[in-house]
């Protein structure tokens, strides 16, 4: 009887969780590590509004700037909103890490124009927290 361990890393892995408000709705969201030139994500509605309605959103984005304490970057987001309304947009945002002995914890502030498949157009700011789950 033998044992054999197998670990696998990959690039697509959740590494950190996040949460964002901007005005009444907030989301809470999974990525893969933002310190990657290119970074993704997955964000869904979390409302304490009983007749929200609910939404999905995935991005991809690159970081245009990477430092140890900041990121810039910039993606393309598609969503989909249970009441029948997909949208599209291009987050725009900044990554600040501005614990000096734990990088892990970010603040994040983020406008990103919205394009809904109606014609209706519109600009979210976000400001949320994100943790990353990995050893500085």
């Amino acid at each position: 009887m033998f044992c054999t361990k197998v670990e696998a890393q990959s690039a697509l892995r959740p590494t950190y969780a996040g949460i964002y408000h901007s005005g009444i709705l907030g989301q809470v969201g999974i990525g893969t590590d933002i310190d990657r030139k290119y970074f993704g994500e997955l964000r869904f509605t979390a409302s304490d509004i009983l007749e929200a309605q609910f939404g999905i959103e995935g991005s991809v984005n690159r970081n245009v700037y990477r430092d140890d304490w900041f990121n810039f970057h910039v993606g393309i987001m598609a969503g989909y909103y249970f009441s029948g309304n997909p949208r599209f947009g291009v987050p725009i945002g900044f990554t600040i890490k501005p614990i000096e002995n734990n990088r892990n914890f970010a603040v994040v502030m983020e406008a990103t124009p919205n394009f809904f498949s109606d014609g209706y157009t519109s600009l979210r700011g976000n400001l949320g927290l994100r943790y990353t789950f990995r050893k500085n």
